[in-house]
Order: structure tokens, then sequence, then C-alpha cells
């Protein structure tokens, strides 16, 4: 593989980062972590624990890449807000606050609520999707206020 620039741009330039880093860099950084391991570990601790180098900075896509592929993984519900955060490297978000939610698609259900609607019973007022109600009894009105 040559480094050749010649008649490069934007995209085939970040590709050759990709190869750059899967073909030069991932076969050192294994014999690395190997090595670390090898030298640095106890035969008990080796069982618990081992050495990782993070190279997935350098494997980032673009950034509007990365949001599109984090937008699609927390409306499917296989990622949190939080998930999404410790990858983007930024602070979490408190669980109270929601944080750790893994919501779906259907104006962000929670994925522990999702077909919820399978539980009503058919006694409860149904609505069709214009909004009518279809529970057969008279629509309430407001009270009136007097005025003074």
């Amino acid at each position: 593989m040559l480094a050749d620039l010649e008649k490069s741009s934007f995209s085939n330039i970040e590709q050759q980062s990709l190869e750059f880093v899967k073909y030069t860099l991932d076969p050192w950084v294994i014999r690395w972590e190997q090595a670390m391991n090898k030298s640095l570990l106890l035969e008990s601790e080796k069982k618990d624990v081992f050495t990782k180098f993070n190279v997935d900075g350098l494997l980032r896509g673009d950034y509007a890449s990365r949001m599109t592929g984090y937008a699609t993984a927390r409306q499917n519900g296989w990622m949190s807000a939080n998930d999404i955060r410790q990858l983007e490297n930024l602070d979490r978000i408190p669980s109270e606050l929601g944080g750790d939610l893994y919501l779906i698609n259907g104006a962000m259900t929670k994925l522990q609520d999702a077909g919820a609607f399978a539980y009503t019973t058919s006694t409860e007022t149904e609505e069709t999707s214009d909004g009518q109600d279809n529970s057969g009894s008279k629509p309430k009105q407001a009270p009136r206020q007097s005025k003074q």
C-alpha cells in the first residue's frame, strides 16, 4: 500500500486513514497487548485482567456518519443516551433523568412499555386515529364559569 495522494479527495484520505489503522497499527497493537499480558500479569490475574488498546477513536467515521448511526441505535432501542455519550467521551446523564433508558421509535416509548396497549381492556374508551370517541357515551361538557 503506497500513500500516493496525487489524486486524493477527502473521502479516500479518510479511507486511507482507516486502512492505516487496520493494516499497519493493528498487528503492532496486538503484539504489544500480548507482550504486556505476558510480562505484566500473574497467571492468577490473566483470567480476570487483560491489556487492551482502544483504537476506536482512530477508526471513527466523520461526525455526520456517527450521529446517524447513534440516532438509529437510539431509536431502535439498542443504545441508551449514556451508551452513546460514553462512546463520545461525554459525561453521563443521571439515571433518574433518563440517561439509561432504552427507547424505541413510536414517540420514543420506553422499551418496557412497548406493547402496553395490548394489556388494556375493551371496556376502556377507544379512540380512532382521528381522535373521535367511539365508546357510545356522550361527551362531557366543561363546567361554565360565572361572570362577576
